[in-house]
């Protein structure tokens, strides 16, 4: 039953794998926001603590301060595309669905908080711009070996991926729209929230 769970788990498109070779996965919302989620926050405190982070951070959501509406409406509208998405998909839309939803935007507000907005800013003191942006996404695709137990391919993809939203933000300077593109990707990379309940 557990078996059957699990490779279900992953035909919805989880891009997790074995985690030893006892056949563990991590595919369970459980285990996705306890190891990947947690890991996370933890590391986004450890980046707020440092002196001169909270102005960082004032500084790159200042295009969301100064407008609060846009962004609020941008979020309705990609939520709108979401459902919609699913819906079209034949997807059953209740409490645990929603639950991915918001856990998608926590992390993307999270990782950029962190890999692309204070790190690479903090890391300029000590290298260059480029060496700031590869260094803080290497982490970033390397945490994701780890908590999620992905393969090095979908790493380098999270890698090149990051490198991406890296260049938007530095031509935008608006972080909240940087997450905004992150939780959309990461929908469209894993739709559905896995089967069991939270």
């Amino acid at each position: 039953m557990v078996n059957e769970k699990i490779n279900t788990g992953l035909k919805e498109g989880r891009l997790q794998r074995k985690m030893s070779l006892s056949g563990i996965y991590v595919a369970t919302f459980r285990q996705i926001i306890l190891r990947h989620g947690l890991t996370m926050a933890f590391i986004s405190l450890l980046c707020l603590v440092v002196t001169g982070a909270i102005d960082i951070v004032i500084l790159g959501f200042s295009s969301l301060i100064a407008g609060t509406f846009f962004y609020l409406v941008a979020m309705f509208l990609i939520l709108v595309f979401f459902i919609a998405f699913l819906a079209f998909r034949g997807q059953k839309i209740g409490p645990t669905q929603y639950a991915w939803l918001g856990y998608l935007l926590i992390i993307s507000f999270l990782e950029e908080l962190s890999f692309r907005l204070i790190l690479p800013t903090l890391l300029l003191g000590t290298v260059g711009m480029i060496s700031a942006v590869l260094l803080s996404n290497l982490v970033f695709a390397s945490i994701h070996f780890f908590t999620l137990r992905w393969k090095f391919v979908n790493c380098l993809g999270a890698f090149l991926g990051g490198i991406g939203l890296s260049r938007l933000l530095a031509n935008t300077e608006d972080i909240a729209l940087v997450i905004l593109v992150h939780w959309f990707f990461t929908f469209l990379n894993t739709p559905t929230a896995p089967k069991d309940a939270l």
